[in-house]
């Protein structure tokens, strides 16, 4: 009995990906690697502007790099849902038809 229960996380590990899995996980991948370039490149032109003595336009940037954190947090909760799975059927119920 205890051979079937190592046994079946070890065949869970090795199963496929639903459908569409792998593309949305390489999808959000891709736009955050996306994010953190924009990110990184808005933190170069804060501090340019700042070392030239333009500190109040830095502010702007900050709210634009602020927007982009939250889209990046959207993303990773977008990755993190779980599909819905149809309950079974009460052993003696039947499906109604639509009409």
């Amino acid at each position: 009995m205890s051979n079937q229960r190592s046994a079946q996380p070890d065949a869970l590990a090795e199963a496929p990906p639903p459908p569409g899995q792998s593309a949305l996980v390489a999808a959000g991948l891709a736009i955050g690697i996306l994010l953190l370039g924009i990110q990184l490149w808005l933190l170069t032109v804060a501090l340019d502007l700042y070392l030239a003595g333009r500190g109040d336009q830095v502010w702007s940037l900050a709210l634009v790099s602020g927007v982009i954190f939250a889209g990046g947090l959207a993303v990773l909760l977008i990755l993190g849902r779980r599909p819905r799975l149809a309950r079974p059927w009460p052993s003696g119920a039947v499906a109604a038809e639509p009409p």
